[in-house]
């Protein structure tokens, strides 16, 4: 929803930085659709329920990237661990590195990082592309 159709449903004109308050709390109402949520904002817009709701909705959404900052900060990690084990598999032929490796980023990110890299493809990382490519 735009701010101008907030403004022609609920009949109040609001600053930018209202809306931008508005708009958070209309993608946290799930499956309302505007008409319905415009109503309700009509209603109750301006109560300090709805503005201890919004708090609640800011301050949730900053834990959430915060979560979500770390999880990609642990998935880099994994990222370059496998890729240094990858690369000793590589260099002594070792089968123990290749599938800690697997374990830990999965079959196809090995499978595509090898081929990237122009690292040697083994047996079993043959079989996964034939496996994938006949579907």
């Amino acid at each position: 929803m735009t701010q101008q159709e907030f403004e022609d449903r609920t009949g109040k004109v609001v600053t930018s930085e209202e809306y931008e308050r508005i708009e958070a709390m209309y993608m946290a109402a799930g499956n309302m659709d505007k008409d319905q949520f415009c109503a309700e904002y009509k209603k109750h817009g301006v109560s300090a329920l709805v503005a201890e709701y919004y708090r609640r909705i800011t301050v949730l959404s900053g834990m959430l990237e915060e979560r979500n900052n770390e999880l990609d900060d642990v998935r880099l990690k994994r990222m370059s661990l496998a890729e240094f084990l990858l690369g000793k598999a590589a260099a002594y032929d070792d089968t123990d590195f290749y599938r800690e490796a697997v374990k830990l980023i999965g079959r196809k990110a090995v499978v595509l990082y090898k081929v990237k890299s122009g690292l040697p493809l083994w047996e079993e990382d043959i079989k996964y592309l034939e496996e994938v490519l006949a579907d």
